[in-house]
Order: C-alpha cells, then sequence, then structure tokens
C-alpha cells in the first residue's frame, strides 16, 4: 500500500510540535506533568556507563612513579530520542590534574541527529592525518552533513598556561577549525580543510631581564668554584607560536569499492616565536592572490616558515585480495600543532598486500623512507624494509612463519660519518589445541632468530639473538584453569659480550557462584645477568547486580640490579551499567 503521509517532511513535524506544545498548555499542571513524562519514558532510552576509581601507590628505593592516591570519576551516558536524535556526554573527574600538566578533567556534551551532530565542552575530532587529527579541545564544534553536503566548524583551547622549566611550561593555546566538503565519508568525498592554532603571548608573565645570583656569567662557576654543568633556566626557551594549515582531503571509490583513492594535500605557515619581528610581505615570492589571503590570515615573522605534506593511497580489493600503495611526502619545515606529533622532513614509498587462500593467509609489506629532503644536511638516511608472514589455522593447529628484513644506510659527505645496518628477524609460532574434554586445553612454541650488523668506518658491531617461548593451558577443574609460560634468550652482541635472559610467568584463573566472580592470580619473573625482576598481583571482578560490578586489583612489583626498589599498587573500581 502506497504511503500517503511523508513522515520526514519539515511541515509535517513543524505542525505535531505546535499541536504538542499547545495541548501541554491548556492542560493542568498534573496532566502537563503525566503527559510531559508518559513523552519521555515512551521515546527516550538512556543507556551508558558509570564508575568509581580509587588507586594507593607505594614505592621504596626510588622517586615515585604515580601519585600515592588517585580518585577517579567517570560517566559516559547517552541519551536516545527514539531513533532520530541522541545526546551523549563524556565526564572524567581525575584528582591527577596539577598545576605543572595539562588539566586530565573531561567534560563534553555530544547531540547528535540524523543529519549532523555537535560538541560542547571537551571533544576531540579528525580532518585529516597531517592538518588536525585527535588532539582534545576544550570548546565548541557544530558538523552538519544534509545529504551529500559536509560542514564542520569549531574551536576551543587546546593547551592551559602553565608556568615552570622547559619541560613542563606552555602558553596558553588556541585553535578554530573549518572543513567544507562534499560526499559520503564512507564513498567518494571532497573536503577543503582550514586550520588556525594560536598561543596566548600575554599568558605566561616573563620578566624583563635574568638575573642569577649564584651564577658567575663570565665563568658559568658557582660560589663553591665548581663548574654548573646545567646551563642556566631560560624563561624564553619555550616561546609562543601561530601555526596556520590549508588543504584538501579526497577519497574517490569506485566499481562498488573495490577501488579507492585517498589523497591529502596541506600546506603549513608556523611561526616559532611570536614576539619576532614581521617580514614585510612584499619581501616574500608569491603570487598577488596568496600574498592578499596570507595578509588577512598570518603574519610571517622572522622565525616563520611555510612548508607542505601529502599523504595518498591507492587501494585495490580484489575477490579475497587486498593491496595497496602508499606515497608520504612531509617538508623539512611542515609543522601542525594540531596533531599530537608529526615527523617531517620525510618521505615514503610503499606497497602491502594480502589475502587469503583456503585456511592460509599471505601478507607482504615493502616501504622505503629516506630524509634530507631538501639537502640541507650533511647526510642522507635511507630505510628499506621487507616484511612478511604467512598463517594457517584449523581446528587442531594453528601456524604462522614471519620474516623482516631491515636495510638502512647513509651517504654522509664525510666518510667518518658513514654507516650501513641490516637486521633479519625470523620467527614462527606453532600451537596444538586440545580436546575440549582433556586437562591440556593448548600448548604453544614459539621460536624467534634474530641478526644485525652495523658498519662504521671505526668499528662493526654484529649480533645474533635466539628466543625459545614455551606456553601451556591447562584446566585443572570446571572452574579452575592455569596458564604458564617460560622463556629463554641467548643473545651475543659485539658490546655486551654473550648473555641469557630468562623469563617465567603463570596465570591462575577461578570462577565462582556462577561466574559471578572470577579472580586470577598471576606471578611473573624475569633474569637477566645481575638483575632480577619479580612480580605478582591479584584482580578479582564480583558482578554485584546486572548492572553494577566491582573490581579489585592488587600488584607487587621487585626489582634487584644496579638499584633495589620494591612497589605496590592497589585499586578498586565500581562501575555501574544504565
Amino acid at each position: 500500500m502506497k504511503r500517503l503521509i511523508n513522515t520526514r517532511s519539515p511541515l509535517l513535524w513543524s505542525v505535531l510540535v505546535i499541536g504538542f506544545i499547545e495541548l501541554i498548555f491548556t492542560m493542568p499542571a498534573a496532566a502537563q506533568l503525566d503527559r510531559v513524562r508518559s513523552f519521555i519514558f515512551d521515546n527516550a532510552q538512556l543507556t551508558g556507563q558509570a564508575s568509581l576509581y580509587g588507586e594507593l601507590y607505594n614505592v621504596d628505593g626510588i622517586n615515585r612513579r604515580r601519585p600515592p592516591s588517585t580518585g577517579r570519576f567517570l560517566f559516559t551516558p547517552t541519551l536516545s530520542l527514539s531513533r532520530y536524535a541522541s545526546v551523549s556526554a563524556d565526564v572524567m573527574l581525575s584528582t591527577e590534574g596539577s598545576y605543572a600538566r595539562q588539566d586530565m578533567n573531561i567534560m563534553g556534551l555530544h547531540p547528535t541527529w540524523r543529519w549532523g551532530k555537535a560538541h560542547l565542552g571537551d571533544y576531540t575530532d579528525s580532518f585529516s592525518l597531517y592538518t588536525y587529527n585527535g588532539i582534545r579541545v576544550k570548546g565548541a564544534e557544530i558538523d552538519l552533513f544534509p545529504k551529500k553536503l559536509r560542514f564542520t566548524v569549531g574551536g576551543g583551547q587546546t593547551k592551559r598556561a602553565v608556568d615552570g622549566n622547559v619541560v613542563v611550561q606552555s602558553y596558553a593555546q588556541h585553535m578554530m577549525a573549518g572543513r567544507l566538503g562534499y560526499g559520503k565519508e564512507q564513498g567518494s568525498y571532497f573536503d577543503l580543510i582550514f586550520v588556525k592554532v594560536e598561543d596566548d603571548p600575554g599568558s605566561l608573565t616573563k620578566r624583563d631581564s635574568i638575573e642569577y645570583d649564584y651564577v658567575i656569567v663570565d665563568t658559568l662557576e658557582t660560589e663553591l668554584d665548581t663548574l654548573w654543568v646545567e646551563p642556566p633556566y631560560n624563561p624564553y626557551a619555550v616561546t609562543p607560536q601561530e601555526n596556520v594549515l590549508a588543504g584538501i582531503a579526497t577519497r574517490l571509490s569506485l566499481f562498488e569499492n573495490k577501488v579507492n583513492l585517498l589523497v591529502e594535500a596541506s600546506g603549513s605557515g608556523y611561526t616559532k616565536n611570536l614576539n619576532n619581528a614581521p617580514v614585510s610581505p612584499d619581501s616574500i615570492d608569491m603570487p598577488n592572490f596568496f600574498r592578499g589571503v596570507v595578509d588577512r590570515v598570518y603574519t610571517p615573522r622572522r622565525s616563520s616558515n611555510v612548508d607542505f605534506a601529502v599523504n595518498s593511497r591507492l587501494q585495490f580489493s580484489v575477490h579475497k585480495w587486498r593491496s595497496e600503495l602508499i606515497y608520504r611526502y612531509i617538508g623539512p619545515g611542515y609543522i601542525s600543532l594540531a596533531t599530537p606529533s608529526t615527523i617531517n622532513d620525510r618521505q615514503e614509498l610503499g606497497m602491502s598486500t594480502s589475502g587469503r587462500i583456503g585456511n592460509h593467509r599471505i601478507r607482504l609489506n615493502w616501504s622505503r623512507y629516506a630524509d634530507n629532503l631538501l639537502d640541507q644536511k650533511d647526510e642522507t638516511n635511507v630505510r628499506n624494509q621487507i616484511r612478511t608472514s604467512w598463517a594457517m589455522n584449523t581446528k587442531k593447529w594453528r601456524s604462522s612463519v614471519n620474516m623482516s628484513y631491515l636495510l638502512m644506510g647513509n651517504d654522509a659527505m664525510v666518510d667518518s660519518l658513514e654507516w650501513d645496518f641490516d637486521n633479519i628477524v625470523f620467527s614462527t609460532h606453532q600451537a596444538y589445541l586440545f580436546d575440549q574434554t582433556s586437562a591440556f586445553r593448548q600448548v604453544g612454541l614459539q621460536y624467534t632468530y634474530q641478526t644485525s650488523d652495523k658498519n662504521m668506518p671505526q668499528n662493526r658491531i654484529q649480533s645474533h639473538y635466539h628466543t625459545f617461548n614455551l606456553t601451556g593451558q591447562l584446566r585443572l577443574q570446571q572452574t579452575l584453569n592455569l596458564n604458564l609460560s617460560t622463556g629463554l634468550s641467548f643473545r651475543d652482541t659485539g658490546t655486551q659480550g654473550s648473555y641469557t635472559t630468562q623469563v617465567y610467568s603463570l596465570r591462575l584463573t577461578h570462577s565462582a557462584f556462577k561466574n559471578r566472580l572470577s579472580t586470577s592470580l598471576f606471578s611473573a619473573s624475569s633474569m637477566i645477568r645481575d638483575t632480577r625482576t619479580f612480580r605478582t598481583g591479584l584482580t578479582s571482578s564480583y558482578r554485584l547486580t546486572r548492572q553494577n560490578s566491582l573490581v579489585l586489583n592488587l600488584s607487587y612489583n621487585d626489582f634487584r640490579g644496579t638499584r633495589r626498589f620494591h612497589e605496590l599498587r592497589s585499586s578498586l573500581t565500581l562501575s555501574h551499567r544504565l
């Protein structure tokens, strides 16, 4: 039967909403409350999880590696309004936040509907690999995708101002990002991307001069006439930065996604110190059009540089085989402050293929890396790597063989700086699965051989490694399982001679009360020359109700070597599923 009314019509929904509001306001108060409550219960659904985490930590023999006590509260609810819209939240409150680092607390609200979504508070997003990718922002963003149109705009604070030494000091940093595109993310699309990140130079207080009363400037000696090996602390070592990025990200999908071409190309304008004097635009060799754009969004300074990056992938899928060609280029001056990290001055070419033939899976990868793209250094490093693997799975047997070959070298202009390095790794893993009724469930053997050769004009270092690992799984009772592992490694290195490494571990798991209580006791130890490490612990999880669970973790670590220390860590987690 043909549908006479379009349920997606905006006019129909407007009439229904207006009628519902008019009905609510003409009803008595009690009837209004009942009507609203009934509407919410009929159309809304609340899901998610909440948890409380507490931890105690103690160490003897070294400085603390963790706070003595830690508390966290996590809450991730999602309110679904029928099938057209939902609102989720991310809340994490932790005692680990400190004045000497960025705040770990998270509070974010994320509404989603059929043709868009938004973020308010703490959120992360990804436009492309080399522009805006994964950093946390405290602000707001709206992302609209009606039909094939794609529009995103947002921004906020990415870092707060932290005073201190060079390691932890940072200016308050803010970001704005926008994206305009056409297409579907699962198919073909084309996006224009713009990102601007800027530090606030006034967020940190700086002295006008640097004075060190305890250091003699001429000789860098202290009052005790001893040489001061650490350089003076310079409050200007961390400078305010600015970064502007513009680029495209596109995907072309053909033949029902059997062939895909993905290309990202972006340019970066980066200023290391906003306190430097601006550079005259007339002194920059660029077209007038780009000069006009640069004047509006970016001011070049004496510490500025401009460069570009390209990331491209061509993918093929035929039956059970998948292949990919990769080309990446990141210029020496390319910087993105909207990504966690980016290694520039890098060019990569790669190829990979994988497929299945019956119970067999085959993989083959090749890649080539090179730096010194603009010939600005005295040497160029080149790395070639080939990796291949084969795996087979049957009901009783699991087998795999892996091999990797790495070849590195350089073409330094000075003979004393030249070096060549090659490394070969061969490994195989064999596992046999016993019958389910047997006490022995599984036994496995892994062997790895590695050899490396570093050839330098003054010295040559060759190393050989043989590693054996034996694992086993036993069912002692219906509710008691035991996992065992032992490993031996024989190493012969040119600098440290020959030595052996021993590693032993076991894990005993028990379940009770119809699997509501699960407890694991584990222990591991390793011996390398004069170093001994022993670690043991217990993990116990109890399901209080269908929605509530309690998890206890205890761990003890004892280290004996050039120094001796031991540490104890305990934690308790209470979780509730909505």
